[in-house]
């Protein structure tokens, strides 16, 4: 049977794309949907479940498997039923596809699921339905699943409610859902309920979905008693026959394939996405030398955010903006200086940021409540970002960082010496070297563009197609700086032992286990 979909032919611009990103719809490769479909039968299911049934991938997976069992799912796009049907999928087959929401449906056990569910991130899931699934994860599990997790995170643990005992199922996922700010809560209730058998990334170069925007992660889990060490992989190189035995047999030879059994307790508190940690725990994290903190959030940086010859028109005075910075791409050197910022005003880009004094409104000068009288008119009071401040013109205040970090891209050069003293603004994060840190902050600059240092953003940043990283703040506190080079740029240690810490974490979660296993022997 010809594969569903070749992914590099997925539309990447225009009104497909945005057909596409609006139904999260992007279906799984042949060779990806054989290799999970072969370890869920491996376990022998009565029937097969798909929560997003799509073109049906998995379900013909199955069938060129030599399955002949019965199959069940959802799917609300009738048009993805037709592709089914034509890529050679019988009425039979899919008999028991029900055409409505996966969510609303009744809940049935089931010892075989497959799914590649809809990748749907926060903000296109209306209102009332995120509010009841979070509910839902609440009640029904005590967990709190934050507000920023896509559709998928839910369609996974729906299924995973609905997996018989010593059932198995396999995961097509994005990277964000171990890595997300919910990842952490997630997957320690997954770890402490379910088997976790294996998680298996991917370099680029053999990302399933080479035109989408984020890295996916194959996960296998089975309704078993929770298990002390996993599967852990990353492939680069695009084999099924290799992730076919990553997932059976939890080991490959494949020379590009690298493969280990990973302790759970550490995988859980380094990301089971990210690389097994190695390095000396005791060594010092960007946030023992440094504090960070998001850009600036105007709410509207049509109206707060200018050019020089904007702030002209509206005849504003050059004393009520502070200079600031807003794209990455504005921002291409490794040092911002004025001449930069002088550079991207003359080409049109804006640099002036609108600082008014935190005064109510009859206090300011004719002139800026003229402005302000045009901001009303657009509505920009009764923005969520902006009716949260006191003054709606007020912006947010930072003092301009030494350092500025883009936390979202794929350049090589990640750190910034602001010498330009701007203000940046959301596409940024701002270092501040701590005072009894002893580093100047041109020391800490050069410290962190070290390709060691910039090879650990994987290990705290979440992960994207084509080599992207983002890093939240918090996370960034989190980098490591190799002792090494903490040495030769005069850091002492600062930190306390982090190895302690996670021995005696593998040894609670390991206590948790055994009295897990007591209870089901008991209840046996």
């Amino acid at each position: 049977m010809p594969g569903l979909v070749v992914p590099d032919r997925l539309p990447r611009s225009g009104e497909a794309r945005r057909v596409l990103q609006a139904k999260g719809q992007f279906w799984t490769p042949d060779w990806v949907a054989e290799a999970m479909a072969a370890y869920v039968l491996e376990g022998r299911p009565k029937v097969v479940f798909d929560p997003a049934v799509g073109a049906g991938a998995f379900f013909a997976a199955c069938r060129r498997l030599g399955y002949t069992g019965g199959f069940a799912g959802y799917e609300n796009d009738v048009s993805a039923l037709d592709q089914a049907r034509d890529a050679g999928l019988s009425r039979a087959d899919l008999r028991r596809v029900e055409l409505r929401d996966f969510f609303t449906g009744t809940k049935r056990g089931y010892d075989g699921i497959l799914s590649n569910p809809p990748y749907l991130r926060h903000h296109r899931i209306g209102p009332v339905l995120k509010a009841s699934l979070q509910v839902h994860a609440q009640v029904k599990h005590g967990i709190k699943i934050d507000g920023r997790a896509g559709l998928h995170v839910h369609f996974l643990l729906h299924c995973l409610e609905q997996l018989a005992p010593g059932g198995r199922l396999a995961f097509l996922l994005p990277a964000d859902t171990f890595e997300g700010v919910f990842a952490r809560t997630l997957w320690n209730w997954i770890a402490g309920k379910f088997r976790l058998r294996a998680v298996i990334t991917f370099t680029p170069e053999a990302a399933p979905f080479r035109a989408v925007d984020t890295n996916a992660v194959v996960v296998a889990i089975e309704h078993d008693t929770p298990g002390d060490s996993f599967t852990w992989a990353r492939m680069r190189v695009a084999d099924g026959a290799a992730l076919r035995s990553l997932l059976q047999e939890g080991a490959n030879s494949h020379p590009d394939v690298e493969s280990v059994i990973r302790e759970l307790p550490e995988a859980l508190e380094t990301g089971l996405t990210r690389v097994p940690s190695r390095g000396n725990t005791d060594a010092p994290c960007l946030g023992d030398v440094a504090s960070v903190m998001r850009g600036i959030a105007t709410g509207a940086n049509e109206f707060f955010f200018l050019t020089s010859e904007q702030v002209s028109r509206h005849r504003l005075r050059r004393a009520w903006f502070k200079r600031a910075v807003g794209r990455t791409r504005d921002c291409q050197a490794e040092i911002l200086d004025s001449k930069q910022l002088e550079a991207l005003d003359q080409v049109g880009r804006p640099t002036w940021l609108l600082d008014l004094p935190d005064v109510s409104p009859e206090q300011l000068p004719a002139m800026a409540r003229r402005y302000l009288a045009e901001g009303e008119k657009l509505g920009l009071p009764d923005r969520a970002l902006i009716r949260m401040r006191r003054h709606w013109y007020r912006m947010e205040q930072r003092k301009p960082p030494p350092i500025l970090f883009a936390y979202l891209g794929r350049r090589s050069c990640r750190f910034i010496l602001n010498k330009a003293a701007a203000l940046p603004l959301t596409g940024f994060l701002c270092v501040y070297p701590k005072v009894d840190s002893g580093l100047s902050s041109e020391q800490l600059w050069h410290l962190l563009n070290s390709p060691e240092v910039l090879a650990g953003l994987a290990l705290v940043g979440k992960t994207y197609g084509s080599g992207a990283i983002k890093v939240e703040p918090r996370a960034l506190e989190r980098l490591p700086l190799p002792l090494a080079l903490c040495k030769k740029a005069g850091i002492g240690r600062v930190t306390g032992n982090r190895q302690l810490m996670l021995m005696e974490k593998q040894a609670q979660y390991r206590a948790r286990t055994k009295s897990r296993k007591l209870i089901d022997n008991n209840s046996d």
